[in-house]
């Protein structure tokens, strides 16, 4: 899923049948959103140890602009930006049980069977009853992952500037071309 964000006539904006006008539009959008990500990249918070990931930085710039007649948009093409815009439910896949999230900073960036292929170096801990496991390194007892059934993502609006922000950038860059 893409987040899409577009910018198209209505009566607060009417944008003349010119497709110059629209991509202007849309690259004053793309312009904030870009230096929104930014800021939002340096600002995230990470676990202790861990390495920063610039996640929000990738994101802006997977970012394309498209244009065709008065309609213009922006559209981020990052893997789950677009969750953590709407929410959602991350459930595993792939015949796996669960999802393994990284707590140790020697696999922040791998999968379990990326880590440890033959299976040697970590012992699975799931307690009966319990949601939720660890995969943990056997000889330290060491947690590398904690495993759980799903993700519960919340909707965070503030992955994009507002409305009223984007509405402004695309006037202000359409009337530089005026």
């Amino acid at each position: 899923m893409r987040i899409t964000v577009a910018i198209k006539p209505n009566a607060e904006l009417p944008l003349p049948d010119d497709r110059t006008l629209a991509e202007a539009g849309a690259r004053g959008m793309m312009n904030l959103i870009y230096s929104h990500l930014l800021r939002r990249n340096a600002s995230a918070r990470r676990r202790a140890g861990m390495p920063k990931s610039d996640y929000w930085a990738d994101a802006a710039d997977s970012m394309k602009v498209e244009a065709a007649g008065k309609v213009g948009v922006v559209t981020i093409d990052k893997e789950g930006a677009a969750l953590h815009y709407y929410g959602g439910i991350v459930y595993p896949t792939g015949g796996r049980k669960a999802l393994a999230i990284p707590v140790h900073p020697a696999v922040w960036d791998q999968r379990p069977a990326e880590f440890d292929p033959s299976r040697e170096k970590l012992s699975l801990v799931w307690p009966k009853g319990s949601s939720t496991g660890t995969l943990r390194e056997k000889e330290t007892g060491e947690p590398y992952y904690i495993l759980v059934a799903h993700a519960t993502i919340p909707a965070d609006r503030t992955v994009l500037p507002d409305d009223a922000a984007l509405l402004d950038a695309a006037e202000e860059a359409m009337g530089a071309i005026l």
